[in-house]
């Protein structure tokens, strides 16, 4: 061997888990890699080309030979020039012509590369090695090509040799081999010593947060999905196109390149020089920047770093970004939870998708959350694929609220929201269930469960609360962010059928109406006593009786209100049922309208003397509705609905020039209806 010193290795996390091959042939690949160096540098548009041992001329464009296999294994490198060019180590090799020199260097940047070497034995097989590699060093590996990588390099070096399927070991191999310094196998699964727990105080920092980390089961489910693309820089030479800026460190850039705000021009061309983004990237990149809050647009085309910006992407407080992203995306500090022993971002993945119901969970998405929490000290890699929680971690989680496993959910948490459309409650029974409870007096629990069903089927996402301090049911309508509102419900069960006036605490609701950050207040009880009302609007409370209640119910499960016309009536407050039925009876009248105009589409196509081959006219539809609908329809109101009768979507009425024709059973018209309906609630 050129040296006889032990060889400086990579820590196991930061060596790279795939070694590259060169066409051309296995056993063959040392004096491949030495064609293909010498023509180092170059561009890499231009074309490489070399012989393999049978003297064939193969060729593969520069830059896909050097990234995809000489990059990783630390044998070539861009240069300044952005050309690439044989690596230090790789020119040393070229020079002293010592495969040993060589395979030391492999190894020093190469996972289970002279621990191959270690593991081959009297009997060894390669799929044998594949056990030591799965089994011994907790490498994730599902087939043999990874090994016969290595094996294939440590053939070409002249350090092991096949024999049949025996893998055996050449005397060069053992003197390598007696000064490599390997890795146990305890540190590359990540199983050495942990850290003693850490004594530093997470609570004080987190506390400029205020009961914005103190979130409900409901808020946490409600988080966003995908924090989405955060530039990081050109990519460097590392493994996956790790990038020149950490996460944290990217968005620190970006808040500052914006300085007291900018144009959305200006701020393109900055982040355009800075990270080397297109403006389509630039486009996405917006959209997930607005989202973090950490900017927002303070007038046409301009945007400036919100109020805590600055604060939260310093330098030193990474931690405080840590927790506030918590609170923003789902499974964040959540993956906490799950490194104690270390895990691979696809079991992660997984992790999110079936214990928490994070169904766009992706590697992406994870390793992006897990670069924040790396860069905040909470958690640390083991290697290219594995991370587990530091004593930091385990100490910051504690401070945090999480979301309860999907499995795990306790008993008295009464969740409904957008559902199997079989899973959703018939109206009829939640209509019994408020009546029986609501009389009772003795049973709130039950009557406050019964009016979350109840405001589920409406359509929010419910959520029974109850006990001290907390509303009994929060409601939230999951909309686009400028049209989603909250709605906080007091049930007041009552045995003498009428909630008496000291039963509604209105200090308590405006306290909770803060605390859930809600827009609207609704109290639901049998009937109530007479001051109560006045009362009410006073503190812009809605008093809803349990009869009008169930009238909604019926009325909704016919003709469902949208719920942005719903949080119109909520802001009538002393006009609530009024305003209500105005509007249901707006619904009622399309249905009504919808189901005539089949109905005389129908008629005609049936005749046994059709006009026009049973096409009917907007005029003679609306000459006929006129009879029956008070007001008569307008004319933009029937051609609204031929229209959507007409869509392929519903696919009842063919139009041609102002003439309309049934194309379908009315029976069918139905069963498609009703089936969109269920497809809908189901997706």
């Amino acid at each position: 061997m050129h040296s006889r010193q032990p060889v400086p290795a990579k820590p196991w996390r930061d060596r790279v888990n795939s070694l590259g091959y060169i066409q051309g042939g296995t056993e063959a690949q040392a004096d491949l890699l030495r064609q293909v160096l010498v023509q180092l540098p170059c561009d890499g548009k231009e074309s490489l080309e070399w012989r393999t041992p049978e003297g064939k001329s193969v060729s593969a464009r520069c830059e896909d030979l050097c990234r995809r296999v000489l990059s990783a294994p630390g044998l070539a490198e861009r240069s300044a020039g952005a050309q690439w060019q044989p690596s230090t180590y790789a020119r040393q090799w070229l020079e002293n012509k010592d495969s040993s020199f060589l395979a030391a260097h492999l190894h020093a940047r190469v996972k289970f590369f002279g621990e191959l070497l270690l593991a081959i034995g009297d009997q060894t097989k390669q799929v044998d090695l594949l056990k030591v590699a799965k089994g011994t060093y907790g490498l994730n590996w599902t087939s043999l090509s990874p090994v016969r990588d290595r094996t294939g390099w440590l053939r070409s070096l002249g350090m092991i040799e096949l024999w049949g399927q025996r893998v055996v070991r050449t005397e060069l191999g053992d003197a390598l081999l007696e000064v490599l310094p390997l890795c146990p196998p305890e540190s590359a699964r990540g199983e050495g010593e942990e850290p003693a727990e850490s004594d530093d105080d997470e609570e004080g920092p987190l506390t400029l947060f205020g009961d914005s980390l103190q979130l409900e089961q409901v808020d946490l489910k409600n988080r966003r999905a995908l924090i989405g693309y955060i530039p990081r820089g050109n990519a460097s030479d590392n493994r996956d196109g790790d990038s020149t800026l950490t996460a944290t460190a990217a968005l620190r850039r970006l808040v500052a390149l914006l300085g007291d705000g900018a144009g959305l021009e200006e701020f393109s061309e900055l982040c355009g020089s800075e990270f080397g983004i297109s403006k389509t990237s630039f486009t996405t990149m917006m959209h997930a920047l607005r989202h973090t809050g950490l900017i927002e647009q303070t007038s046409f085309n301009h945007f400036a770093p919100s109020e805590d910006a600055h604060r939260l992407v310093d330098q030193g407080n990474e931690r405080l970004l840590a927790a506030y992203l918590h609170a923003r995306y789902l499974f964040f500090g959540e993956i906490l939870c799950h490194l104690s022993k270390p895990a691979t971002t696809s079991a992660l993945v997984t992790l999110a998708k079936e214990m928490y119901g994070y169904a766009q969970a992706s590697n992406g998405e994870i390793r992006l959350r897990l670069a924040f929490l790396q860069d905040a000290g909470l958690v640390e890699r083991v290697d290219w694929q594995r991370f587990r929680v530091t004593a930091a971690g385990r100490s910051f989680v504690k401070n945090l609220t999480l979301q309860l496993p999907v499995e795990a959910e306790p008993e008295e948490t009464d969740l409904a929201g957008p559902q199997d459309a079989s899973a959703l409650p018939v109206p009829e029974a939640v209509i019994a269930q408020l009546r029986q409870y609501g009389n009772v007096g003795t049973d709130s629990r039950e009557f406050e469960e019964a009016v979350g069903r109840a405001f589920a089927f409406l359509g929010f996402q419910a959520e029974h609360l109850g006990g001290s301090g907390r509303t009994d049911v929060l409601g939230i309508a999951q909309l686009a962010t400028k049209d989603r509102y909250r709605i906080i419900v007091d049930a007041k069960s009552s045995g003498n059928g009428q909630v008496a006036e000291s039963s509604v605490k209105f200090d308590a609701l405006r306290d909770h109406k803060r605390k859930h950050k809600a827009d609207h207040v609704v109290v639901v009880g049998p009937e109530f006593a007479p001051r109560l009302k006045n009362w009410a609007v006073e503190n812009e409370v809605i008093l809803l009786r349990i009869e009008d209640l169930a009238t909604l119910l019926d009325r909704h499960s016919r003709n469902p209100m949208p719920l942005t016309e719903l949080r119109d009536s909520f802001s009538h407050i002393d006009t609530f049922n009024d305003d209500l039925a105005e509007r249901y009876q707006a619904l009622e009248r399309r249905s009504l309208l919808v189901r005539r105009i089949i109905d005389l589409a129908f008629q005609e196509a049936v005749d046994e003397d059709p006009i026009d081959d049973g096409y009917i006219s907007v005029e003679n539809i609306i000459y006929a509705l006129r009879k029956e609908f008070t007001p008569r329809p307008s004319r933009e109101e029937v051609d609204e609905l031929i229209a959507f009768l007409s869509s392929p979507v519903v696919a009842a009425l063919e139009s041609t020039k102002g003439r309309h024709k049934l194309i379908d059973s009315p029976r069918n018209v139905a069963l498609r209806l009703a089936g969109l309906g269920g497809a809908v609630a189901t997706g």
